[in-house]
């Protein structure tokens, strides 16, 4: 409160001397929370003054949080004046848009909106000078200003703080909200011990997204039938109702096979974790997946795909046809993977490809599209879009999809089937496909096991 009464005497009278006691006698005294006022930035730059045109030094954000004495009113962000309350943080954030906007090949106006609302973002956040919450920048998308670009920047000089919960997480919450209690709780303690893992007594590696996600669809069917009869408590389930409600389901095939699991990996947890007493799945009779013969595919319109005018469309559909690569090696490929198109190699993790004419072909009109379309563009990928070439990321899964006419999995099966049908050596297809041998040996099986009926068929005029 003195130095604060003190600095307003000085800027007031001008005299850059006057004392603490000169303050306090002027016969009033203004009171102020502490830590409220937006503390003083200067930059770590200690040699001598620098040139207009130099970068600033670097800032760190705060540490400490700004506690809330009240709920705020609902803001509207794009009514927001953006007066920030930490000028040098303010100053030094866009001094390094602006580098990190040259550098990316942003345009003007883009550039502009970009630094609306990160002035907006500043002027809004709860502490000063602190690191930005990212469900602020997403308030930013609903309000129509600028945030998609921002969470890169922010992230990359260490001002973005991730308060957002996790997709698939939401998903949870949403599948299991007709359930009740206890059950729901139970199973969402499962749902969060399997997604972060436990390194305490009982431990539990961390399963990824995926796995929980369809061991949640399989079993949720059999746990809204156990809620519906009144059953509420997964840890004192009869192991003879359990059996009755999963009959009840009439499964058959690969789903059954699925439920049984699912049921299997969620009782099996309660009462490995000392939830339940009992586990009333561990009897359920699982079985073997049935794995079907993959089959050739129609190519119909695999012939369109290939003579496209669009180039991305062309060079994705080459990939998938002749070579057969996973989409999200596809995704993750580089310029510098690319190094030797002219050799006619593809460089993919843990192996390198021989592409053929047609895909060099096609590679070659899409490099010369991209060189066109985005000159400036810093992003090292191979494709690109419209919204990923201002960034380093790769296009997004949906894009890749669109791209190509057919199922990418019934693509690259079509393509291990037609090798398969032209030599049956499991190894091979191993090392040019990148899978296992074991699933090498599903694609070879039936025409090995042809090859041996033909070798040993008797010949003609002679006894067997």
């Amino acid at each position: 409160m003195c130095w604060l009464q003190r600095a307003r005497l000085r800027r007031a009278t001008g005299d850059t001397h006057a004392s603490y006691e000169a303050a306090l006698g002027c016969g009033w005294v203004q009171l102020s929370f502490a830590n409220t006022r937006a503390q003083e930035r200067r930059p770590l730059h200690t040699g001598p003054a620098r040139p207009a045109d130099a970068p600033p030094g670097p800032l760190v954000p705060f540490t400490h949080r700004q506690l809330t004495l009240f709920k705020p009113p609902l803001r509207t962000l794009s009514a927001s004046d953006g007066v920030a309350l930490d000028p040098v943080l303010t100053d030094w954030l866009e001094h390094n848009l602006t580098a990190w906007a040259r550098t990316r090949g942003w345009s003007h106006s883009t550039l502009t909106r970009y630094r609306r609302g990160l002035r907006i973002m500043l002027a809004v956040q709860e502490t000063p000078g602190g690191p930005v919450p990212a469900s602020v920048v997403q308030e930013l998308t609903g309000s129509g200003l600028a945030a998609r670009l921002l969470h890169e920047f922010l992230t990359a000089h260490g001002f973005l703080e991730d308060d957002r919960p996790q997709t698939i997480e939401s998903w949870f919450a949403r599948t299991t909200a007709h359930l009740p209690e206890p059950m729901a709780g139970q199973l969402a303690h499962w749902f969060t011990v399997r997604l972060h893992g436990r390194t305490t007594f009982p431990r539990s590696l961390a399963r990824s997204p995926a796995t929980l996600r369809l061991h949640l669809r399989f079993a949720l069917p059999v746990f809204t039938r156990l809620a519906t009869a009144g059953l509420r408590d997964l840890t004192d389930i009869p192991p003879a109702r359990l059996r009755e409600h999963l009959a009840a389901c009439q499964l058959t095939g690969n789903d059954y096979t699925n439920t049984a699991t699912a049921l299997r990996a969620v009782f099996g947890f309660l009462h490995t974790h000392r939830l339940a007493a009992s586990n009333p799945a561990v009897h359920l009779r699982v079985g073997t997946p049935h794995r079907a013969i993959p089959l050739p595919a129609d190519t119909a319109l695999l012939r369109e795909a290939l003579t496209s005018p669009d180039p991305a469309r062309a060079a994705i559909t080459a990939l998938l046809v002749f070579h057969a690569p996973r989409v999200a090696e596809i995704r993750a490929l580089t310029l510098t993977d690319l190094r030797d198109l002219d050799h006619g190699r593809l460089h993919l993790p843990k192996r390198t490809v021989l592409l053929a004419d047609p895909v060099r072909e096609r590679l070659n009109a899409y490099l010369t599209h991209r060189t066109k379309t985005w000159p400036h563009t810093a992003n090292p990928h191979l494709f690109l879009t419209r919204r990923s070439a201002t960034t380093t990321t790769p296009v997004s899964a949906p894009w890749i999809y669109q791209q190509y006419p057919s199922s990418s999995h019934l693509l690259r099966n079509d393509r291990i089937v037609n090798e398969a049908q032209a030599t049956a050596d499991a190894r091979m297809i191993s090392e040019l496909f990148g899978i296992t041998f074991r699933a090498a040996a599903r694609y070879t099986r039936p025409y090995a096991d042809a090859a041996i009926v033909q070798t040993e068929r008797p010949r003609p005029g002679r006894h067997p």
